[in-house]
């Protein structure tokens, strides 16, 4: 065996050593094996070193490299390279030992002076290093709705609805009033609908006395005859003058007729606006009757009672058949009072509801 003469690693077979790669003599090698005899290899050098080598002590220089010279077993290490920019950390220490920990940057905590106080509460909710009336947010009273719009709309719809009932509730002085239809089918007043047809339109009328004609508020001449009681029109009457109490009416049919009620309207149902726009209620100024009896062939009476309404006002009769039909005033009230007053007894209608015979 023998030793590398560069380094004194010992050799094995081969032309260079496996420590440091210096090339081996290859006759000292081929001798040492052969004969078993330790050799040392000499290092081959140059011309020019061959006069300041010094081979009289133990160091050798390394012989110029080898092109063949193999690469070492050790890899050397890379060369230097200057720092990037990704290398350039804050904070960054090459010689400290280990990973390097980067802190990161602190942002100073915002507070309602930066900004609104809206602002603040929405960007630093949640952040335990804020004081607590940091989150918390006036409410300012200007960006309240003004009520002032409400409060109108409120009176506006007041004012509606008080309007609307005021239309549907108000008395216009014909309230009372009763047409043909309705006071010949005998649908107001007390008693129930008729249960045969009203034959008073058939009929005719006389009375012992009548007022005579006169003009009313407008200038319009106005008759007062017996016939205005058959004809439908509750507007228009039979009046006689004072009180005509003890007095009989007389109505005769065109046939014999089965009936079964009879009644009034007990007083004139009318009203009237001058050209100074001042109303008379002929109604409450004329006299009213307050009670009559219902005379038939028959011999059959029947009495009846009335108040003060302008509606028709029917009483049941047991059924009797008869030709004529005769009506007394009993009672009559005392003349009304204001400009509508006149000392008068006035009939609007009369209704006699029944089944002709003939």
């Amino acid at each position: 065996m023998t030793s590398c003469a560069s380094c004194g690693h010992q050799l094995g077979v081969g032309r260079f050593c496996t420590n440091c790669g210096a090339p081996v003599d290859p006759g000292a090698a081929a001798n040492a094996a052969n004969l078993g005899a330790p050799t040392v290899a000499t290092p081959t050098v140059g011309p020019a070193d061959a006069e300041e080598w010094h081979t009289d002590t133990a160091e050798r220089r390394l012989p110029t490299a080898d092109p063949r010279t193999p690469p070492a077993a050790v890899a050397p290490p890379p060369p230097p390279r200057y720092p990037l920019y990704a290398d350039e950390v804050v904070g960054y220490d090459a010689s400290a030992p280990g990973p390097v920990v980067v802190p990161e940057p602190v942002q100073a905590p915002r507070h309602a002076e930066q900004g609104s106080a809206y602002e603040a509460l929405m960007t630093d909710q949640g952040d335990p290093s804020l004081p607590e009336e940091d989150y918390s947010y006036e409410y300012s009273y200007e960006e309240r709705r003004s009520p002032v719009l409400w409060i109108l709309a409120a009176a506006l719809v007041l004012v509606l609805v008080g309007a609307g009932w005021w239309f549907l509730v108000r008395d216009d002085g014909s309230g009372g009033h009763t047409d043909a239809t309705t006071a010949r089918s005998g649908t107001t007043g007390q008693s129930p609908a008729p249960k045969g047809e009203d034959v008073a339109g058939h009929a005719s009328a006389r009375a012992p006395k009548t007022a005579p004609p006169n003009e009313d508020v407008n200038g319009d001449q106005v008759s007062y005859d017996a016939s205005n009681m058959l004809d439908g029109v509750p507007s228009t009457a039979w009046r006689a003058p004072g009180d005509a109490s003890g007095m009989t009416l007389t109505f005769t049919l065109r046939a014999p007729t089965e009936l079964h009620q009879v009644g009034l309207i007990n007083g004139y149902a009318k009203s009237s606006v001058d050209a100074k726009g001042q109303t008379f209620d002929w109604y409450l100024g004329n006299r009213r009757i307050e009670s009559v009896v219902w005379l038939f062939d028959d011999g059959t009476k029947v009495q009846q009672s009335l108040k003060d309404s302008q509606d028709l006002q029917l009483v049941d009769v047991k059924d009797v058949v008869t030709s004529k039909v005769q009506l007394k005033i009993v009672k009559v009230s005392k003349p009304g009072t204001g400009p509508a007053a006149r000392d008068f007894t006035a009939i609007s209608e009369v209704s006699l509801v029944g089944d002709p015979q003939g």
